[in-house]
């Protein structure tokens, strides 16, 4: 990773690339939406009605607190915000441990790259065989069926670009006071169709 956060790797075969600072990602050398803008664009929008300032005001604690447990999950910092310590006593109590973080991974459908992404954490828990995705929210309410989609899209981009299974997903709510470990449920079929739905709708 450079300065400027972008990164290229190669994956299963091919090149991927995340531009940092237009949030662009490239499979080839071929420009492809991300996992979010699937999700945006299929399903309805949750956040229409809300001003874009407040929007980005969250959007920045948001990226503080992922900051802050990437660095205590790769280096070993602990963070000073309550939302961190929340974090860490979710880990104690659930018992899960991250095993990698910011993973890139890309779909791809009929043989073709369609979309690619970054997702949090790939989790190992005492409570489930195998390995999981967690994915870190600090959103004002949980919009369950955006988090099904943009979780399953992971799993299925993550067997794809690794060739590990999935076994379980989950969110991992954490805003002021309130936290939370919440179950998603695993249905790769359900994201397929909805990519299926969203290349549908370009070719219309």
């Amino acid at each position: 990773m450079n300065q400027n956060n972008d990164i290229k790797q190669t994956i299963n075969g091919r090149t991927v690339e995340f531009i940092d600072e237009t949030h662009e990602y490239f499979v080839d050398g071929i420009k492809v939406p991300s996992v979010t803008q699937i999700v945006a664009s299929v399903l309805p929008s949750q956040y229409k009605d809300i001003d874009p300032l407040v929007l980005q005001r969250a959007a920045n604690k948001g990226i503080s607190l992922h900051k802050e447990i990437e660095l205590f999950e790769t280096d070993g910092v602990y963070g000073h915000s309550e939302e961190f310590k929340n974090y860490v006593r979710l880990k104690k109590y659930h018992q899960f441990q991250s095993t990698k973080n910011e993973v890139l991974i890309y779909i791809e459908h009929e043989g073709k790259p369609v979309c690619a992404g970054r997702l949090d954490m790939i989790i190992e828990s005492k409570e489930h065989d195998g390995i999981g995705i967690g994915d870190i929210k600090r959103t004002y309410n949980i919009h369950h069926e955006h988090l099904k989609l943009q979780l399953n899209l992971y799993a299925l981009g993550y067997e794809q670009s690794y060739q590990k299974e999935i076994n379980f997903l989950r969110c991992i709510h954490l805003r002021n006071r309130e936290s939370n470990y919440i179950k998603v449920p695993l249905d790769k079929d359900y994201a397929i169709g909805k990519l299926i739905k969203y290349h549908t709708n370009l070719s219309i």
